[in-house]
């Protein structure tokens, strides 16, 4: 599990990085960046959904959605780390979605 947490993260940590460039050249709105970022939780979801599909050859739906989860739920401790123990319940949902989304998504294409 945890070989398809690693490039989910990297994944993750590349596209922000990217991100946070872009922001700093060209100032969006709050929209546009909300939009992004859910962009970017899906494409690292649907890396580790991916890779572990890659290495289970059966079931790959099902361990692309456990590893979606598992990174859900990582996402989701380290937003109530970083934020002091308060969470915006309003993108825990659509978060939520999208990793499950993009994990299945990255385990059928494996």
């Amino acid at each position: 599990m945890a070989l398809s947490i690693l490039p989910a993260l990297i994944t993750a940590a590349v596209l922000l990085f990217l991100t946070a460039v872009w922001l700093d050249r060209f100032s969006q709105d709050e929209v546009m960046i909300k939009k992004v970022v859910y962009v970017i939780h899906f494409l690292a979801a649907f890396v580790c959904g991916f890779v572990m599909g890659r290495q289970k050859k059966e079931k790959k739906f099902l361990w692309g959605l456990l590893a979606g989860e598992t990174w859900f739920v990582l996402l989701l401790l380290a937003s109530l780390i970083f934020q002091g123990g308060t969470l915006d319940t309003g993108a825990v949902l659509p978060v939520l979605t999208l990793c499950t989304g993009g994990s299945m998504a990255g385990g059928m294409a494996a």
